[in-house]
């Protein structure tokens, strides 16, 4: 069986290499079909099926969008979507321009813990990408306010910290429907992550709204237990 990885982020979102550094990357062990997911954007994806082409790895169209269903933060990863689909891309301009007035807010906060970071800088780290909190911990970690973006997050940005902002609310079923009408394939990413109650209740919710499959291996702690366990 050849070597397959679906679930891969870049620059674009929070991942750490370009679609063609992370593609020649993976190559490198073997991986002969993959997937470029990066979060509420598809820039990325489009890139990644011409260098499939030319370096020899079978790319498949991806997102991984954000969303909520019950009040219980999830993700939803989208398999083989038309990445010029205009109802996707009108929602994913949507995200971003949330996404940029989220970073205001979170600047905003920082001040009142006397930390000062430039939107333009964090602009800069983001590049093309879908802006998130890993630039944000990138700028803190320049000004020296934290000795590492671990850290950022530890104290100032993971959910429930003083200066979190919460994401877009989009719901799960607009999700489903983003995806499934741009012709993909909506999956349940890490379920082991959930944390609303009966996952078996939530996953048959999800069933009837067009749910069509859900990730079976990610790389959980060793300790976590998997949410099918618990329900």
């Amino acid at each position: 069986m050849p070597g397959i990885d679906l679930h891969l982020h870049t620059t674009y979102s929070d991942g750490t290499k370009t679609p063609y550094d992370l593609i020649t990357y993976i190559k490198s062990f073997g991986v002969k079909i993959a997937a470029i997911t990066d979060h509420d954007i598809t820039d990325g994806t489009k890139e990644a099926v011409e260098i499939g082409r030319k370096v020899g790895i079978e790319m498949i169209t991806g997102i991984e969008i954000n969303c909520l269903h019950n009040g219980s933060r999830m993700e939803i990863l989208g398999y083989f979507i038309d990445p010029d689909n205009s109802e996707l891309n009108k929602k994913i301009k949507e995200m971003r321009e949330f996404r940029e007035t989220r970073l205001d807010r979170i600047i905003e906060k920082l001040k009142n813990f006397n930390m000062e970071i430039s939107k333009e800088r964090v602009l800069e780290i983001a590049g093309k990408g879908s802006i998130g909190r890993p630039h944000i911990a990138q700028a803190l970690f320049e000004k020296g306010y934290v000795s590492t973006q671990s850290e950022a997050f530890e104290k100032y940005l993971a959910d429930g910290k003083s200066c979190h902002v919460d994401r877009m609310k989009l719901s799960a079923q607009e999700a489903i429907s983003l995806i499934k009408n741009s012709g993909g394939i909506p999956v349940h990413s890490h379920p082991g992550f959930f944390k609303g109650g009966n996952f078996k209740k939530h996953l048959a919710e999800l069933k009837g709204m067009g749910l069509m499959g859900i990730e079976v291996i990610y790389p959980y702690p060793k300790s976590f237990n998997f949410p099918e366990k618990k329900s």
